[in-house]
C-alpha cells in the first residue's frame, strides 16, 4: 500500500473513532438527562414508610367514609378540594377543625369532602383521590387525608408523577388492611366516583379549590371561620 493510501486510511480510521466517541458521549448525556427526569417518579414509586412525615391524626366526629357529622343535620357542607392544593391543606388544619368543634360535633352540620384534582389537571391528585376513597372504605379517609396534606410538598415534587410509593407508605402508617386496600387501588374501584365529584363541581360553577357549598351557597377559598359561621347561621335560620 502506498504512503498516500496508508495516510488516507489512517485519517478515515481516526474519523470513524471520533464519530463513535461522539455517539457514545451524546448517548451518555441523554441517559443522564433521562435519569434525572425520572428521578422524582422513581423516588415516589420506591419511597419507604420511614421517609414520610407522620402527622398527629385528628379524630373526626361521627366519621363515616369521606363524611363526618350527623347525616340528618340541618346544614350540609360539601367541600371540593385537591390534595395538591396548599390552601386546601391549610383549611384542613385550620378552619376545618373549628367547624368540627363548633358545628359538626354538635350535629348541626354534616360535612362531606370531595377531591377534584382532575378539575385542575393533576393525575397525581386523581390517583390520591381514588386511594382516599379506598381508605374511606375502611373508615380511614380522614387519616389518609391528614397524611397526604402533611406530605404534600414531598408528593408533589412533580404534580403528575405517580404517587404509588407514598400511597403504600401512608396505607401502612394508618394500618389499613393492605390486601383489600391494594386491590381497591389497583382495580380503580372509585374512579367513577372521583369523576362524578368533578362533574358535580363543574355543574356548581366551581373552578378553583377549596370551594364549598353550604346548603347550596357557594363559598370559594380558604376563608376564615367567621365566613363559614355566617353562612351556616344563615342556613340554620332558613335564610
Amino acid at each position: 500500500m502506498s504512503a498516500r493510501k496508508t495516510r488516507r486510511e489512517r485519517i478515515r480510521r481516526k474519523q470513524r473513532q471520533q464519530r463513535t466517541i461522539t455517539v457514545l458521549v451524546v448517548s451518555g448525556v441523554a441517559l443522564i438527562i433521562a435519569a434525572l427526569l425520572m428521578l422524582p417518579s422513581l423516588r415516589q414509586a420506591t419511597v419507604p414508610a420511614g421517609e414520610i412525615i407522620h402527622p398527629q391524626v385528628v379524630e373526626r366526629p361521627m366519621a363515616n367514609g369521606n363524611a363526618m357529622g350527623d347525616p340528618n343535620a340541618p346544614v350540609v357542607v360539601h367541600e371540593y378540594s385537591d390534595f395538591g392544593c396548599p390552601h386546601c391543606a391549610n383549611f384542613a388544619s385550620g378552619t376545618a377543625l373549628e367547624l368540627e368543634k363548633s358545628y359538626i360535633a354538635s350535629g348541626q352540620v354534616y360535612f362531606v369532602s370531595h377531591s377534584v384534582g382532575a378539575l385542575l389537571g393533576s393525575e397525581t391528585s386523581v390517583q390520591l383521590a381514588e386511594a382516599a376513597y379506598c381508605a374511606g372504605a375502611q373508615n380511614k379517609y380522614w387519616p389518609f387525608q391528614d397524611y397526604v396534606f402533611a406530605n404534600q410538598a414531598l408528593i408533589y415534587v412533580d404534580r403528575n408523577a405517580p404517587a404509588d410509593g407514598y400511597i403504600a407508605a401512608i396505607a401502612e402508617a394508618i394500618e389499613l388492611d393492605l390486601d383489600a386496600f391494594n386491590a381497591c387501588v389497583e382495580e380503580r374501584t372509585y374512579r367513577d366516583q372521583v369523576m362524578q365529584d368533578q362533574a358535580e363541581a363543574i355543574k356548581a360553577g366551581i373552578n378553583s379549590t377549596p370551594s364549598f357549598l353550604v346548603n347550596g351557597e357557594l363559598l370559594v377559598g380558604n376563608l376564615p371561620f367567621a365566613d363559614f359561621q355566617a353562612a351556616i347561621e344563615r342556613a340554620l335560620n332558613g335564610q
